[in-house]
């Protein structure tokens, strides 16, 4: 049953978890509830816990400030089943919501929480990207929060039926996070032009890969809208490089461990730019930490590595290669007019057929934002989802 309860250092609502008891554990104070669960309270984290700005909800207490004098004199389990703490140096009660300490006891507290576990697919699983109407995405807060959660699982969906307004992507975008702005601008065109300063603004084929593998973070999510294509040839191309990692580390585990650790130099090159980082094709980062693939090729430019380790390194990018344009990794389809693209740069490889210029005109307009921005939409709105369950506080 919900009840209003102490505030929480955060902006949900919790079902009310009443504890059952509490006991004292040296420096750390016990939280117990009916069906087993326990939470282990440092006394020093639940100092920081006790008071913080209401506006922000963000704590008060700096780490200076903390000592042996953050004592809990005594600790019980009030009548309506919260925490109370009376504390030593200034003999204080606090009292902590007893659903917001078992949420952190049910490690809801972790980066992944409250998103989606990543599916990693093939072309038999996904022969096309996961397809919404986008008026109705737009429109729908439900369905919005349904295809987010999709995005953020699958790395690639497709929204149809919108205008070819050069304005709709952003307008789009801007409905989940702040647009990450680059050297291209925070909003930019995709079309084969003279003298290119790119790859991408040519009619050339463009193999499986990744934008900006140069940058210590790169761009996390691309929406790539089409507003004109009709020139022969230019299909997309899609690679889930999550399900192209577990495959290799199954199936060819000396690649997979030259691919996660062996370090290339990725150099992005301008009249204006000098782009550099050092990293392996596959970046599992630290815990948590969104999976990295590093794969535009043009930029990868110099083996950071042992002499005796480089010739298998060459093999594991070639295998990485071959992979990735495989038939049973890698989707074909064509987007219309009006069609939004949108996929996870750090984990799905894009890629195009070549096309004739001649033919037609192939414009399409494009920008990023930051995983993290879509991350903490999605949590924000599958948490209000959930709060929308419990009874009225």
């Amino acid at each position: 049953m919900a009840m209003a309860g102490p505030l929480t250092p955060d902006f949900y609502r919790y079902e009310w978890h009443p504890l059952s008891g509490v006991r004292p554990d040296g420096e750390f104070v016990v939280a117990q509830w009916a069906d087993g669960a326990e939470l282990r309270c440092y006394r020093w984290w639940l100092a920081e816990q006790r008071d913080f700005e209401l506006s922000s909800r963000e704590g008060l207490l700096e780490p200076c400030d903390l000592g042996d004098h953050w004592h809990v004199a005594d600790a019980w389990v009030e009548a309506d089943g919260a925490l109370g703490v009376r504390w030593a140096n200034d003999d204080v009660v606090s009292r902590y919501h007893p659903g917001w300490l078992r949420h952190i006891a049910d490690g809801q507290f972790r980066p992944e929480s409250f998103l989606p576990e990543p599916i990693a697919w093939d072309s038999s699983v996904l022969p096309e990207p996961v397809t919404y109407h986008g008026p109705t995405v737009l429109g729908d807060p439900e369905t919005f929060r349904r295809w987010l959660n999709d995005l953020a699982a699958y790395g690639l969906t497709r929204l149809t039926s919108l205008s070819v307004d050069p304005n709709q992507v952003e307008e789009v975008a801007r409905r989940v996070g702040v647009l990450r702005d680059s050297n291209f601008g925070p909003v930019w065109d995709i079309e084969a032009v003279p003298d290119p300063t790119s790859t991408a603004y040519m009619s050339i084929g463009l193999g499986p890969h990744t934008d900006f593998p140069s940058l210590e973070t790169p761009p996390g999510f691309q929406f790539f809208h089409c507003i004109e294509n009709s020139c022969v040839g230019g299909a997309s191309q899609m690679t889930d490089g999550l399900a192209v990692a577990r495959y290799l580390e199954k199936h060819d585990p000396d690649a997979y461990d030259a691919l996660t650790t062996l370090r290339w130099v990725f150099h992005g090159r301008g009249a204006e730019v000098d782009w550099r980082w050092s990293g392996p094709l596959i970046d599992l980062g630290v815990a948590g930490a969104p999976l990295t693939l590093r794969t535009f090729y043009p930029v990868r430019t110099f083996p950071d590595m042992a002499d005796e380790d480089v010739p298998r390194a060459y093999r594991a990018v070639k295998v990485l290669g071959e992979l990735s344009r495989d038939p049973r990794f890698q989707i074909t389809y064509k987007l219309e007019p009006g069609d939004i693209s949108i996929f996870d740069n750090r984990r799905v490889q894009h890629a195009r057929e070549p096309f004739e210029t001649a033919t037609g005109r192939r414009l399409f307009r494009g920008c990023y934002i930051n995983s993290d921005d879509i991350y903490s939409k999605l949590r924000v709105l599958n948490r209000r989802a959930q709060e929308s369950k419990l009874a009225p506080a």
